[in-house]
């Protein structure tokens, strides 16, 4: 079960209304890069400076580049508070559309969109998981095709969302914590099955090239044709077919 029809169920029964990211929103911009050629906008900067290939994190608790105080000032970077998010508006590959949810206040390249939100209507982390499963539409949506194609800002303020209980602020958020409880722990539990998985791949190889890595002399190599026979299937033609029968 994926993260949008597990949301789906949970929300069953449950009163919502579809609401516009920027009608929910504190504020929606994108961010800048300062000149790369300026060492004094990059040597020793303090200010955490997200790229856009960051987003695959998904939750940021630190960030790759610093900028510094003079980069800050001479770019179009700007800070975003902790537990906004974040969208790939552009990026080769599979990039553009995903989302990341930040855990630091941070500054970001003007190819990822900041959304700060209102927390007394909806809750980041349920947001978050919300636009998760819209991966696909987002970048349906993005201008061009393929790798050239684009997210906006105004793209992203029109986007909808969920928005449970709207009349019962207070109902809205403890029904949008539960959903992230459940989410965070259904995510946590499908990294715990992958890294399981992947560990037992590795131990089979492992053991498989053990098992079958032999030192000269110690066993006869024979050919194929040796120990079997082989068969070769031949083909039908028209007249092999028939329109009534059982086969």
């Amino acid at each position: 079960m994926n993260d949008f029809s597990l949301m789906g169920k949970l929300l069953d029964g449950v009163e919502v209304e579809w609401r516009a990211l920027g009608e929910v929103a504190i504020k929606i911009s994108s961010g800048g890069t300062p000149q790369t050629g300026v060492k004094e906008y990059w040597e020793g900067g303090t200010i955490p400076w997200m790229s856009s290939g960051e987003v695959n994190f998904e939750t940021i608790y630190k960030t790759e580049n610093f900028i510094t105080e003079a980069g800050l000032k001479n770019s179009s970077a700007k800070f975003v508070p902790k537990n906004s998010l974040v969208i790939a508006l552009a990026g080769q590959g599979k990039t553009r559309g995903k989302v990341a949810r930040t855990r630091i206040s941070l500054t970001t390249n003007q190819s990822l969109a900041s959304i700060s939100l209102d927390e007394k209507i909806v809750n980041s982390d349920y947001l978050y998981h919300f636009i998760k499963t819209q991966y696909e539409n987002l970048r349906q949506i993005s201008s061009g095709s393929g790798t050239r194609g684009g997210l906006n800002l105004q793209m992203i303020s029109n986007y909808k969302f969920p928005l449970p209980c709207p009349d019962n602020p207070k109902k809205s958020l403890k029904i949008q914590t539960e959903i992230v409880r459940i989410l965070d722990a259904f995510t946590a539990h499908t990294a715990e099955l992958t890294a399981e998985l992947t560990a037992r791949k590795k131990q089979y190889h492992y053991y498989r090239d053990k098992l079958l890595s032999f030192n000269d002399g110690e066993v006869e190599w024979k050919a194929l044709g040796e120990v079997g026979e082989f068969i070769r299937g031949g083909g039908l033609q028209k007249k092999d077919f028939t329109e009534t029968g059982v086969g």
